[in-house]
């Protein structure tokens, strides 16, 4: 399999390295004909993406940027028949935007191998996500929408300077489309396999000179895409309602002041999982099989998933002084339930109730110019975010109650920041920035022998505790032409401190000091220090690029989940280091062509890790969601039909390699192939409507980067979705 998938590779290289010639040819093309093709699906891949990636007073091309990204506009969000970000992520090398598995819709981001394993409402995430300048405090009812995006950048390695706390492997950066003063809409309608309907509209208009108003509004709703052999019905089902009004406000070209609402509404079934067959574990011995086919599973209990979410966003720029003054104030509220079949048999043997609600509230003001004759151009800045979270778990074992708790955190964090680039000689730069960050947190907890069934619990103050730190960065950029950018950096970033909130096992008796217990902590801070080095460049008359970076990041006291039998708990128990590469290229070899491919290699290893309890050392062993290879594979072709219209046809593959699926590695998630596809027609003349059919996960494949390991009990993973399929009409006025 593996002398296959090198040589796969190995041949689809070949094949885009043999354009140049005809890429040639193309550029010598009559100008009409090169504006045509700039007009079509494929060509659109490699069109230039503004980022906002450095909070600079105006926005940069993405390849301008000395930091290793990707950025995905909305058409190509749409183009791809992205259902969610997980679609997204997996276009782009070494990283995995997906569910978090023990529960859906619990965000669950993995960049350069830092990913984790938990469903703790408390656990603060390892990439950051960021939707229209706000930060997303919660990873229960987290995994976002692609709702009406105007962009999607994903920033690779720590961002410790600019965005701060929670980003050691990265972040994602959401942008709304905002509108612009015109008259103008959107209309969608789709339906696909296990009874899918989805159903999308906007419009968008000025309410006068100065003010503009929109409102998306997106609901979908079927049956599921799994077969669960033990009811005879589907599993899956899931229904979502949402929408996003906005106004904007511009009463001179100096000021910009837009308010974003949005409200959302899932209701679903619970966790699709999956009993994976050992022999030394019970179920197995009881007889207990694994189902056979990605699309079937066997649970007793379909289970139920109820999210709602409220936001609301204030940002507002003015031009002030040279410079451009941002303020973004943002408010969040969620409230999560989800309660599911979690040993993924037809036996009853486990479930588990998740509920959490949560509110934020958060406040950056930040101004962004330039001084020294414009060679310095710097971002200084404040930022406030308070958050109060209460989490409620319950977990049965062969229908009787085993573990409860009640938790309840409290969060106040502020920080103060600085970066600039510093113009030295033309065209080389040197870049350097610091955030000082203080935070502090307050917990309170109940366990199980304080809780009565109903999770009515007496709680126990944790007392709090106060994290402070300092992330720093220097960096080198060159841009040695319009069309090549030479990059190096060093970075500090961390991951916040904190407290377990989902607590079920016993506390610490002094009395009984060998005891086990399970501690609410607090843990400390994750840190990580990182090296990056990269090259951007364009060429053949800007239809070939090719982006080339390196890392090596050192994390020192990195948070991992700790199993002590039936419980587990956040501390920090390891070192690790992670060296990789990525290279992403796009190729258009004629007008209607383009050609992609994207590869990630991890080697993402613990340096110490100690599993506690035991003598056991993982060093060396591989990081959880780590895969050392992944890539995408993709090409778009538009076929002009003349008086028929233009058929856009698409198909991509995209490979994840085997990866450990729970810390102590007790588990492997196989590798994985998926293909996807789709065809797009539009009739002569009118590119406004579009017609549409898309597959995804073609060949069925059984796949999944997350499981849970019970000791002698059994063994389940947490399964993505099997083939899926659908069709979409499209009408834009």
């Amino acid at each position: 399999m593996q002398h296959s998938k090198f040589a796969f590779l190995a041949g689809a290289s070949a094949l885009l390295f043999a354009v140049p010639a005809q890429a040639q040819d193309a550029a010598s093309a009559p100008a009409a004909q090169e504006t045509e093709a700039r007009q079509g699906s494929a060509a659109a891949l490699i069109d230039d993406i503004v980022v906002r990636a450095r909070k600079k007073g105006a926005a940069e091309r993405a390849q301008d940027v000395p930091i290793a990204l990707t950025a995905v506009s909305g058409a190509q969000i749409e183009a791809m028949f992205a259902q969610d970000l997980t679609d997204v992520g997996m276009t782009m090398p070494n990283v995995r935007l997906d569910d978090g598995g023990a529960f859906p819709g619990v965000s669950n981001y993995t960049i350069r191998g830092m990913g984790f394993n938990s469903t703790i409402a408390s656990v603060e995430p390892t990439v950051g996500t960021f939707v229209d300048g706000i930060y997303i405090g919660a990873n229960l009812g987290g995994l976002q929408e692609t709702l009406d995006l105007e962009s999607v950048e994903v920033l690779r390695g720590p961002q410790g300077t600019l965005f701060g706390r929670n980003v050691t492997g990265g972040a994602v950066v959401m942008r709304s489309r905002r509108p612009e003063g015109e008259f103008g809409g959107i209309f969608r309608i789709g339906s696909g396999s296990g009874n899918r309907k989805v159903l999308a509209a906007g419009v968008e208009g000025p309410l006068s000179d100065t003010v503009a108003a929109k409102i998306f509004a997106q609901y979908s709703d079927y049956d599921g895409d799994w077969h669960n052999l033990t009811t005879g019905k589907r599993h899956g089902a899931d229904e979502t309602f949402a929408v996003r009004p906005m106004i904007r406000f511009r009463p001179s070209s100096a000021v910009d002041i837009t308010v974003i609402g949005e409200y959302g509404k899932t209701d679903g079934d619970g966790v699709a999982s999956r009993f994976i067959e050992d022999p030394a574990q019970l179920l197995y011995t009881q007889g207990i099989r694994e189902p056979k086919g990605a699309e079937n599973l066997s649970i007793n209990f379909d289970g139920d998933t109820d999210i709602e979410w409220k936001q609301a966003v204030l940002d507002a720029n003015v031009e002030l002084g040279g410079g451009t003054l941002t303020s973004i104030t943002g408010y969040r509220k969620v409230d999560y339930f989800s309660t599911g079949d979690t040993d993924g048999s037809q036996s009853e043997t486990a479930r588990a109730i998740n509920k959490m609600s949560q509110h934020q509230f958060s406040s950056e003001l930040r101004y962004a110019g330039k001084a020294l004759d414009g060679k310095l151009d710097y971002t200084i800045g404040a930022y406030y975010f308070e958050q109060r979270m209460e989490q409620f778990y319950h977990v049965f074992f062969f229908g009787n109650s085993n573990q409860r708790s009640r938790g309840v955190l409290n969060h106040h964090t502020w920080s103060v920041f600085a970066q600039g680039d510093y113009e030295v000689v033309p065209g080389f730069f040197v870049t350097a920035g610091g955030r000082y960050t203080w935070e502090k947190k307050r917990a309170a907890t109940g366990r199980t022998n304080e809780c009565t069934v109903q999770l009515v619990c007496s709680l126990t103050d944790e007392g709090s505790t106060v994290w402070k730190n300092f992330a720093p960065k220097v960096g080198l950029s060159w841009k040695a032409t319009d069309d090549v950018l030479v990059y190096a950096s060093w970075t500090k970033g961390f991951r916040s401190g904190g407290y377990n909130i989902r607590t079920t096992g016993a506390r610490f008796n002094p009395a009984t000091p060998a005891a086990a217990n399970e501690s609410a902590g607090p843990y400390d801070q994750e840190v990580v220090k990182a090296l990056e080095g990269g090259i951007k460049t364009e060429f053949l008359d800007g239809k070939a690029r090719v982006n080339l970076a390196a890392f090596h990041n050192n994390y020192d006291g990195l948070q991992r989940t700790v199993n002590q039998g039936l419980v587990n708990f956040i501390a920090n128990v390891a070192k690790a280091t992670v060296n990789g590469v990525e290279l992403e290229t796009t190729f258009l070899p004629a007008p209607n062509l383009a050609l992609t491919a994207n590869v990630g290699y991890l080697d993402a290893k613990y340096k110490d890790y100690i599993l506690p309890g035991t003598t056991t050392n993982l060093s060396g062993k591989q990081l959880i969601r780590a895969p050392k290879w992944t890539y995408t594979l993709a090409f778009t072709h538009d076929l002009d039909l003349g008086s028929g219209g233009v058929l856009t046809s698409r198909a991509s593959l995209n490979y994840s390699g085997k990866t450990p699926a729970n810390d102590p590695g007790n588990y492997f998630a196989a590798a994985y192939h998926l293909v996807d596809a789709s065809l797009t027609w539009s009739p002569e003349g009118n590119s406004d409507f579009k017609l549409s059919a898309w597959v995804k996960n073609l060949t069925n494949e059984k796949y999944s980067l997350t499981a849970t390991y019970v000791g002698t009990l059994f063994t389940n993973l947490y399964q993505a979705p099997p083939r899926r399929w659908g069709v979409e009409a499209t009408y834009k006025f």
